[in-house]
């Protein structure tokens, strides 16, 4: 009888060990084609370093087909079937992660989307948080200044312009507000050409806005530059004397 009720105890014990590994191990994933660490560690609020230790990767070269345990603690995927009337921006909005994740998830390469096309959406996994600094009204202006100073230009020169706009209110050598910095005079002058304008009072686009959001949440590709110019347009010499950061597009981004 002992014996017996030692090995009820026994496997008992086997089938909860088992049961606290798998509630640790969390999800698994079956890699597809397109896929990197990156994309998946954003569908899933996991870290990329996160993803390689859980399967043990010392490269990032994953390959289609290939099982990968997704860590505890990750956030699963779900499937949005785009609807008449809305944009990446609205999705983004929706499900609290930003236009440039969807993208990067669903390998789009524009802000184009046609009702009935299904996207994978990794909710709440966007950084949100810091955008509780600034106020609504704070973001519409300076989106509507990404639209008139880079609405032109690729996402990624849009997100540098928000930026630089960002990176001057947390210098010591700038107002410390966005309206502050968007509309300064310094020695007499304004600051910014569509402020001069009127372009600044053009409605802000949704790709705008989400640069902004992306910028806010410390995406910086101008690489900490305070101002940026287009060299085919600018008359100001001393903009030119200014260290270079990097060029994105048409512009040119300084400290």
């Amino acid at each position: 009888m002992m014996r017996k009720a030692t090995g009820i105890m026994v496997v008992l014990v086997l089938i909860t060990i088992l049961l606290v590994a798998a509630s640790v191990e969390g999800a698994s994933y079956n890699v597809q084609r397109g896929d990197s660490l990156w994309k998946i560690s954003q569908r899933y609020n996991v870290t990329v370093s996160q993803l390689k230790s859980a399967n043990g990767l010392s490269g990032d070269m994953i390959f289609p087909g290939q099982t990968l345990a997704i860590p505890q603690g990750g956030t699963s995927s779900s499937q949005y079937t785009v609807q008449r009337g809305d944009t990446l921006w609205k999705i983004a909005q929706k499900y609290n992660t930003t236009v440039a994740q969807i993208k990067s998830i669903n390998s789009l390469t524009t802000d184009m989307i046609i009702p009935g096309q299904i996207l994978t959406i990794s909710a709440g996994t966007a950084s949100r948080g810091s955008t509780s600094r600034y106020s609504t009204s704070d973001v519409e202006l300076l989106a509507r200044l990404v639209r008139a100073e880079a609405g032109g230009e690729s996402y990624t020169g849009q997100v540098a312009v928000a930026a630089t706009v960002l990176n001057r209110v947390n210098s010591s050598q700038y107002p410390n507000t966005i309206p502050g910095v968007v509309y300064q005079r310094a020695s007499g002058y304004i600051q910014y050409c569509p402020v001069r304008n009127g372009t600044i009072n053009r409605p802000a686009t949704n790709t705008a806005r989400s640069a902004v959001v992306d910028a806010i949440n410390g995406r910086d590709p101008s690489r900490g530059a305070l101002s940026f110019y287009n060299p085919r347009t600018a008359t100001n010499a001393w903009i030119r004397t200014r260290p270079v950061t990097t060029v994105i597009g048409n512009h040119v981004f300084v400290r």
